[in-house]
């Protein structure tokens, strides 16, 4: 009896007068909710938040150590924040032993990494001394002290002091847009500024010696430096590296000039996968991140990074 009033109901379902009475104001009442649903997700906030990894684990934003970041995850889940980026980061994570986070902000990514790879170590550096505290705080949440190295001090071409241009901020977080590029309109718009130290990743590591499997920069225009100044361990080991580069009327002419001497490949992170690209200056909406790989193929787009970790295996 059950069965066939089940297909009785399909059927109807199927009807061409009964689509015409419900079908369109089924859509209207769909697309109400969604928006509703969207005004939701933008008005409410979660201060800290604890979401389970695929592995079983779980990963933790604190009270007051990344508001926005919390509320992505509480609301989408994993994927909620930069969902391209972080899987191309989980992808190499699986085969990474040590991955550098340079810009790490509130730690998304510095203690996304050893959740995932129980075997992988993590240095990260963040400059701002109060976001400092937050990603110091996200790293202890999770019981990540012994695998997760902080250094509160930023990446350059040369060590010593400098000026950081920090927008002001509304709310318990801090602006992440932060930068040390004196060209910056931050800097035109006259953000405060805050003294910080800066260091060449080559004098650090030649103070504590590594293999580097995985870099992240995310520094707003100050990628460059950051790259001149780890040009000899890039050079040593061969890294992937993930990389935000924003569209700017210098056209990234330094950053692109420093990739290609080192002898490295970019290729535009996009939901269409990695697309081989010979520069940066081109349209590429919200996907600003690329990864800049030491290994090629011919091929246009890649869908599957473990053909370029293999093929960086084999020449190692």
């Amino acid at each position: 009896m059950a069965n066939g009033f089940t297909t009785y109901l399909k059927r109807c379902r199927d009807n061409y007068y009964l689509s015409m009475l419900l079908a369109n104001p089924a859509k209207h009442l769909s697309s109400v909710s969604r928006s509703l649903a969207f005004r939701l997700q933008r008005s409410v906030r979660k201060n800290g938040v604890t979401i389970q990894l695929p592995n079983g684990k779980d990963l933790t934003i604190g009270r007051d150590a990344g508001v926005g970041l919390a509320s992505l995850l509480f609301w989408h889940g994993l994927d909620g924040y930069e969902p391209e980026t972080s899987r191309t980061l989980r992808s190499f994570f699986e085969r990474a032993a040590t991955f550098i986070d340079v810009g790490a902000n509130c730690g998304l990514y510095s203690i996304l990494g050893p959740l995932w790879n129980p075997n992988l170590q993590v240095v990260a550096f963040e400059p701002v001394p109060k976001i400092f505290e937050k990603l110091t705080r996200n790293v202890r949440l999770n019981r990540l002290e012994g695998r997760v190295r902080c250094e509160n001090v930023a990446l350059s071409s040369q060590s010593g002091r400098a000026i950081l241009f920090l927008p002001a901020h509304q709310g318990a977080d801090l602006e992440t847009t932060g930068t040390l590029t004196v060209e910056s309109w931050q800097a035109r718009k006259g953000s405060p500024r805050l003294e910080v130290e800066t260091l060449r990743f080559d004098e650090y590591e030649a103070r504590h010696p590594m293999h580097v499997d995985l870099i992240k920069i995310d520094v707003e225009d100050f990628e460059a430096d950051v790259l001149e100044g780890m040009r000899a361990t890039i050079m040593r080991d061969r890294p992937f590296i993930i990389c935000e580069v924003l569209p700017r009327a210098h056209r990234n002419q330094r950053t692109r000039d420093i990739v290609a001497s080192l002898n490295y490949q970019p290729y535009w992170i996009a939901p269409a996968g990695y697309i081989r690209v010979p520069h940066f200056d081109f349209a590429r909406g919200d996907f600003t991140d690329f990864l800049l790989s030491p290994v090629s193929t011919d091929d246009a787009v890649i869908n599957d990074l473990r053909i370029l970790w293999e093929l960086k295996q084999q020449k190692s």
